[in-house]
């Protein structure tokens, strides 16, 4: 990092996506809780892909509705 500088090292290693992919797992384990409460791994993908929808939706519904200005 300090060869490149931190600008060009964030591009090179993709540190933005990670970045937003940690915030995300951050928010989902806040609001929900970090634990799965499934015991079959079949379970625990819907019990994940659930609380991803209504994330999204909770999301979604915190945006405002933006029209372009004439």
């Amino acid at each position: 990092m300090r060869q490149v500088g931190r600008k060009q090292w964030k591009q090179e290693s993709d540190y933005h996506r990670r970045s937003l992919s940690e915030t995300a797992i951050f928010r989902l384990k806040t609001i929900f809780g970090g634990k799965l409460r499934r015991r079959f791994f079949d379970n625990q993908a819907v019990d994940l892909f659930l609380r991803c929808a209504a994330l999204t939706r909770m999301i979604q519904l915190g945006k405002p509705d933006c029209n372009k200005a004439k």
